[in-house]
């Protein structure tokens, strides 16, 4: 009885840590405007959380959004961070990967106004990737 008592509490304290973080939640200073989905955000220090499983929530602010994500399997060895897809001046938030929330290992879909700026991007200098641009989280 005594070891299915520890097993218990132990699970309800992971549990209890994990529910902690994820409430907490990443935080980052984006010093450029970016688009998340079809939203614009100016830049600031933003707070990432994941209210539940594939859903993203930023907030700086009055600005908070919410947009579905998937989840991603790439993964940081350097720390948490958010990537960004870079066409001409526009920043599009790409990926949240974070080393200590599994949670918060996202990637977020192209939305319509990234596929835009790409296809401008294209026909502007011609078939080119989009520049990566990566900022440290905490």
């Amino acid at each position: 009885m005594n070891r299915a008592s520890a097993i218990a509490l132990l699970t309800i304290a992971s549990v209890a840590s994990c529910a902690g973080a994820m409430a907490q939640g990443l935080k980052a200073n984006v010093p450029f405007d970016f688009t998340v989905g079809d939203k614009w955000m100016p830049a600031g220090e933003y707070t990432l959380t994941s209210p539940s499983n594939g859903v993203l929530a930023l907030r700086s602010g009055t600005y908070v959004t919410m947009i579905a994500t998937l989840q991603s399997s790439d993964e940081s060895s350097s720390g948490s961070k958010l990537v960004f897809d870079k066409y001409d001046d526009q920043y599009f938030l790409h990926e949240v990967l974070c080393p200590n929330l599994v949670s918060l290992n996202l990637r977020i879909p192209k939305s319509k106004a990234e596929k835009r700026a790409r296809e401008h991007t294209v026909e502007a200098k011609g078939p080119v990737g989009s520049d990566q641009t990566m900022v440290a989280a905490r």
